[in-house]
Parts: structure tokens; sequence; C-alpha cells
């Protein structure tokens, strides 16, 4: 009987050392290490193609050209795997960025899921895209894999909100309630929530949560830093801002300062 208990341990041991096996409860990180000692419930794909280090209690990362969020995932994604059912997550950052097609922000991806096209992988991200060529400005985008179709509650541009390209502080938030996702953000990192908009997806668990930064061009002259300030659980309510009403004050205040 000791020997078939003994066994049995060693096997469950087993199986919980390997990765991605059992999921977990999403965790908070302020930051707080040193070089690239990220704490243990962290994952990184492709950090090898976007240079980061932790610093001052900051995640910052120099994104890397040929990464993207839109057909693929080809991005330097910092992620944690839950199958949390509920959630309600927030970061902040700054983007620093110029002359380049850039993509920064906030993923619930799952592998497992496939999505419109039948294609392996389905996400819902909350994101910043960084406009290059004649534009040099960012907007605010909510989408799923290859897709912002405004119907299903995803948004290609949020209106009222087009900084120049240069330094951007925003907060992004994503809360999850089975099927439904809910997204706000803060320009300028801060005052309240503001909305930007509800949609429903399906996605299979295990899920990857996470942070994300990318150059969608090639190699070229574009630039792109991106400082994370923290992960978390969300500190606040959302409150039922609308966008027309907030951003047309909190950018027009931000305008007026530079």
């Amino acid at each position: 009987m000791k020997q078939i208990i003994c066994i049995a341990t060693i096997l469950f041991l087993s199986v919980c050392l390997i990765p991605g096996v059992f999921s977990q409860t999403l965790m908070s990180d302020e930051f707080n290490g040193t070089g690239q000692n990220l704490q243990s419930f962290w994952q990184v794909k492709d950090g090898d193609k976007s240079p980061w280090e932790l610093k001052d209690g900051l995640l910052v990362a120099e994104a890397g050209f040929n990464q993207d969020l839109w057909g693929a995932d080809t991005t330097t994604r910092f992620y944690q795997v839950t199958d949390q059912d509920q959630f309600d997550i927030e970061t902040s950052m700054v983007v620093d960025y110029a002359d380049a097609c850039t993509v920064a922000g906030i993923v619930v991806y799952s592998a497992t899921t496939q999505d419109h096209q039948g294609r392996d992988g389905q996400w819902v991200t909350l994101k910043l895209w960084g406009r290059g060529a004649d534009d040099n400005n960012a907007v605010l985008q909510y989408q799923r894999r290859e897709n912002d179709d405004e119907g299903l509650g995803y948004i290609g541009e949020l209106a009222g909100y087009k900084p120049d390209q240069g330094v951007i502080p925003l907060e992004l938030r994503i809360k999850r309630d089975g099927d439904d996702y809910e997204s706000w953000f803060k320009p300028n990192a801060e005052g309240d929530w503001v909305s930007v908009s509800k949609a429903t997806n399906e996605l299979a668990e295990p899920l990857e949560v996470g942070i994300y930064v990318g150059i969608c061009d090639g190699e070229g002259p574009g630039t792109m830093t991106v400082t994370f300030d923290y992960f978390r659980e969300a500190s606040s309510p959302a409150t039922p801002v609308d966008p027309r009403d907030r951003l047309a004050v909190t950018w027009g205040e931000l305008k007026g300062q530079q």
C-alpha cells in the first residue's frame, strides 16, 4: 500500500511540474525585480525579439520589428495561464513611439479556440495602435483576431482619441464574465475609466492573459519603447463614462499642456 501511495504521489507531483497542465489564479505584479527576473507565474513569448528588463519598478521593452497582433500573434507577450471564469485586470503603460506601425496592449488569448476563419488561436485585445507612414498618430482598438466588427462590440478606432506619436501614457482594463468581455481605458493614465465596449467571445481555457509589444513593420527607422508600471486586479470600480463626453475634455487638456 505504501508503494502505491508513493507512486501516486510521484505521478501527481510530476504532472504539477509540467508547464501549462494546471492553470492558476491571475497574480498582480508591480514589476519590482531587476534584469529579467520576472516572478515565476509569468511566461514570455518571443522575448528575444524585443529586448526587455525590469528596472526601478517597471517592465521596459524595446519593441522589435515584424511583430503584430492582428492576423496572427507575432508579438513579444508576457502572460499568465489561467482558467478563471471571471476576472477584472488592468495595466498602466507609457508608449513612446515614432515613425512606425506599432502595437501594445492587454490581451486574453486562447490557443485552443478556432477563430471565425477556422484558424487555431483566438483572442480579445485592447490595444494602442501606433500608425506610422503619413498619419503619425495612434488610435485605441478593441478587437478579436483579424476582426473589429462594431456589430459584435469591437472597435477599430475609438472616436475622439487620437494622440500624436511620441510619449503616450494610458491605462487599459479588461473584465471577463464567462464569455462576456468588457473594456475601459484612462487617457493620459488618469481620471475616470472611459468605457470602450463590450463583446462576446467564446474562448476555450486555458487562457493566456497578459501584455504585449511589437512593431508591425519590417526593419526600418521606426522605434517604440513601452514601459509597464504594473499588471493587477482592477483597483477601482468602472464608471459609466461615455467617451464622447470624457475624451473631449481629457485630450483637450493634454494637448493644452504640450
